[in-house]
């Protein structure tokens, strides 16, 4: 009985938010009971899981809302300059402003996001051990404010998850881990995923100048090795925020020496520049031009 009681109050719960959500946005019915499914299924499962239905519920939501109408860098013009997040050389393995080359083109915020790992010229993303997080060279790196802003997020409690170098495990309840959004101007945040536990070097509500070191590359949430994930969004939420082409500002790119044995994939198109602005892709070696 006490089992049933529990059931029918979520159902409850279900149904208000199903209601107020469609109604404040003006859902039809076939788009509200696909939200309804969904939301039903979120109260019933288990945390992880639960992430990957967030996104979806993120992607519907904005589907709905945009109506198609997402940002590309033909229709978008940031008010911001952006610079890379760390200091050094580090490869694109994925991203990119195009659909041959996005992180996730289909899944609309993270569409413009950037993975940046450090290689050597025969493609090693570590020396020694690659169980160890210590043997990948991008571990424990700096992170740096890519812009001046104000951080409106910042959670570095999550452990780091297990690493072998070849496949993804996730050892928190989020799959972004450990991660920091930084609010730059009206619809413009940067957010950056996968920080090293207890490396966060500032709170909500600090300002942020560009180049500030703000954190650690770790290897946290959903990943298979330590990298930085970053990507430029509409608002807080990582995902109920539709993703932003990131046009860099005052940085060197060019192609990585030894890429293609460990990525087959092809690297069309990886450099539009613009004026003083660069559209990077995957299979670049990236750095910011300091001074």
């Amino acid at each position: 009985m006490r089992i049933l009681f529990s059931i029918t109050s979520k159902l409850k719960w279900v149904g208000l938010f199903i209601s107020v959500f469609s109604n404040a946005l003006g859902i039809d019915r076939p788009y509200s009971s696909w939200i309804f499914y969904i939301v039903l299924i979120m109260f019933f499962i288990e945390p992880p899981a639960l992430q990957s239905l967030y996104q979806l519920l993120g992607m519907l939501f904005l589907l709905i809302t945009r109506r198609s109408n997402f940002p590309s860098k033909d229709n978008f013009i940031s008010k911001v300059d952006y610079i890379l997040p760390f200091n050094g050389k580090w490869t694109v393995i994925n991203g990119g402003v195009d659909k041959n080359l996005s992180h996730s083109w289909s899944i609309y915020t993270q569409r413009y996001a950037y993975d940046f790992f450090i290689l050597d010229d025969e493609g090693n993303t570590f020396d020694g051990d690659n169980k160890s997080l210590k043997s990948y060279f991008c571990y424990r790196k700096d992170i740096i404010a890519p812009a001046d802003g104000v951080v409106v997020k910042a959670y570095d409690k999550h452990k780091d998850s297990y690493v072998d170098g070849k496949k993804a495990y996730c050892a928190s309840q989020n799959m972004i881990g450990n991660n920091i959004v930084i609010k730059h101007c009206d619809n413009e945040y940067s957010a950056i995923a996968h920080i090293m536990p207890h490396s966060i070097m500032v709170n909500v509500g600090d300002t942020v100048k560009q180049g500030d070191v703000i954190a650690k590359c770790g290897n946290s949430g959903n990943t298979s090795q330590p990298h930085i994930h970053f990507q430029l969004q509409t608002g807080k939420s990582f995902f109920f925020s539709a993703g932003l082409p990131i046009a860099f500002s005052s940085i060197r790119a060019q192609e990585k020496t030894g890429y293609e044995l460990i990525d087959k994939r092809p690297c069309i198109d990886n450099l539009q520049v613009i004026g003083d602005k660069s559209y990077i892709g995957r299979g670049l070696e990236v750095e910011n031009i300091i001074g």
